[in-house]
C-alpha cells in the first residue's frame, strides 16, 4: 500500500490510533448495548460494524494520499468499535449459552471462544501470501485484503440473527444498574481485578514490540519485505496456539487465579532472563529466538486468557457484558500506556532495562491478582430450567415481546 500511497509515520501511527480508539469505544458502548437490548442483538450490530468497516476501507478509500489515508482511518475506526465490541459480548454470549452453573464447563466455553483469536490473526497474513502469488497489483492486493476481512462477519452475523439470548440473561435482565453496582465498593474491587489485571497484561504484552523486530529480524533477516514479514508474522503467532491449549488445560484442571498468578510469574522470569541474556547472545540468533519463543509462550499462556475469562466469571449476568467491557477497554488503555512509555525507556536506557521494566509489571499483576481475585466458586444466579421449561419461558418471552411491538 505504501508503495502507491506515501506513508509517513505520523500517518502509522494515526491509523494505529484509530482503532485504538474505535477498540475503546467499541468495548465501552457494545458492552453495555449487551446488558440493554441483550447479546445477540448486540453482536449483531458490533459484527455490521466489522463488517462494514472492512468494506468501507477496501471500497471508498480512493483520492490522492490524504483522502485515502483519512478514509481508511475512519473506516478503521468503525471496524475498531466492532471488533472491540466483540471482546465483551463473545466471552458474555459463551459463559451464558453454556446454561450450566458449574463454573469449569462456562469458563471453558469461554476458553475455547477466546482461542480462535490466535488463528484468526493468522489468518490475514496467509491470505497476504496467497494475495501475492495470484494478484499482481498491490493496490488490488490491500484492497482485496481489506474487503476479505468483512466475509468473517457475514457467517456471525446470520448466526446472531433471530436468536434468542440465553435464560440465564433473561430472566436476571434489567435487575439492578450498572451505576448502582459501581457504587458498591466490593464491585470496585472485583474492577480492580478483572481490569486492572487486563490493563498491567497489555502493558507488558506492547512492551514485545519494540524488540521484536530486531530478534526476529536476525532469524529471518532484515528488510520491509512483505513476503518476509507475514511469514515471521505466522511463525511468532504460531507460537501462541500450543499456549494456549496447554493454558485452557491448566485452566479447567487449576482454576483461572492459580493460572493467572503463576502465568504472570512466568511471564516475570521470561523477561528478565531474556534481558539478562540478550547482550551476551546478540551474536547467538538461534539461541536469542529461542528464548523469544519461550516468552512469547509466557505471554499467551496464563494471564492471556484468564483476563479474557475473569469478567465473565465475577460479574452476575444483568450487567456482565458491561463490566467485561470496562474491564476490556482498560486493557486497550494499558496496550496506550504500553505503547507509549517503552519507547523513551528503550531510547535512553536500552533493550535489557526495558525487559526488565516490563518484568516489574508483570510482578505487579501477581500481587493484584493476589489480592484482588476470588473467583466464586459456583454460579449463584442461574435459575436451573428443565428444557420444557426453558422452550416454555421462551414462548412467553416471545409473545410479550409481541405484544409490545
Amino acid at each position: 500500500m505504501a508503495s502507491d500511497y506515501e506513508q509517513t509515520s505520523w500517518i502509522k501511527q494515526l491509523l494505529k490510533a484509530t482503532v485504538f480508539a474505535g477498540a475503546i469505544t467499541g468495548q465501552l458502548v457494545m458492552g453495555y448495548v449487551g446488558d440493554l437490548l441483550g447479546r445477540n442483538k448486540a453482536m449483531a450490530i458490533t459484527i455490521a460494524l466489522a463488517g462494514i468497516g472492512a468494506l468501507a476501507s477496501a471500497l471508498f478509500a480512493w483520492g490522492d494520499d490524504w483522502a485515502v489515508y483519512g478514509i481508511i482511518a475512519a473506516s478503521r475506526f468503525i471496524l475498531g468499535v466492532g471488533v472491540g465490541g466483540v471482546y465483551p459480548l463473545s466471552a458474555t454470549k459463551a459463559a451464558e449459552e453454556s446454561e450450566t452453573m458449574d463454573l469449569q464447563k462456562r469458563n471453558l466455553r469461554v476458553s475455547l471462544a477466546f482461542f480462535w483469536q490466535t488463528p484468526g490473526a493468522i489468518a490475514p497474513y496467509i491470505v497476504t501470501l496467497i494475495l501475492i502469488f495470484i494478484v499482481p497489483s498491490d493496490e488490488a492486493q490491500w484492497r482485496i485484503l481489506f474487503a476479505v476481512g468483512a466475509i468473517p462477519s457475514v457467517f456471525i452475523l446470520y448466526g446472531s440473527l433471530g436468536t434468542a439470548d440465553s435464560v440465564e440473561f433473561r430472566r436476571n435482565k434489567g435487575e439492578i444498574s450498572t451505576w448502582s453496582l459501581l457504587q458498591e465498593k466490593s464491585n470496585w474491587h472485583k474492577l480492580l481485578g478483572t481490569g486492572g489485571c487486563w490493563l498491567i497484561y497489555d502493558v507488558v504484552y506492547y512492551g514485545t514490540n519494540l524488540f521484536s523486530p530486531t530478534i526476529v529480524g536476525k532469524i529471518f533477516g532484515e528488510g520491509d519485505d512483505i513476503k518476509k514479514e507475514a511469514w515471521q508474522n505466522i511463525v511468532v503467532q504460531s507460537a501462541g496456539i500450543p499456549a494456549l491449549a496447554l493454558g485452557i488445560w491448566c485452566q479447567q484442571r487449576y482454576g483461572t487465579k492459580p493460572l493467572q498468578f503463576w502465568g504472570f510469574l512466568f511471564i516475570a522470569v521470561c523477561f528478565l532472563i531474556l534481558g539478562i541474556l540478550f547482550e551476551p547472545l546478540k551474536d547467538q540468533p538461534k539461541s536469542l529466538f529461542t528464548l523469544y519463543i519461550i516468552l512469547l509462550f509466557s505471554l499467551n499462556f496464563g494471564a492471556n486468557i484468564t483476563t479474557f475469562i475473569l469478567p465473565a466469571e465475577v460479574y452476575p449476568s444483568h450487567v456482565r457484558s458491561t463490566m467485561n467491557g470496562i474491564s476490556a477497554a482498560l486493557g486497550k488503555v494499558g496496550a496506550i500506556i504500553g505503547t507509549i512509555i517503552y519507547q523513551p525507556i528503550y531510547d535512553q536506557f536500552g533493550i535489557t532495562t526495558l525487559m526488565c521494566v516490563a518484568a516489574v509489571f508483570a510482578l505487579g499483576g501477581v500481587v493484584l491478582t493476589h489480592f484482588t481475585i476470588h473467583p466464586p466458586k459456583e454460579i449463584h444466579n442461574i435459575t436451573q430450567l428443565t428444557q420444557p421449561e426453558a422452550e416454555r419461558e421462551l414462548k412467553d418471552t416471545e409473545e410479550a415481546d409481541q405484544m409490545l411491538t
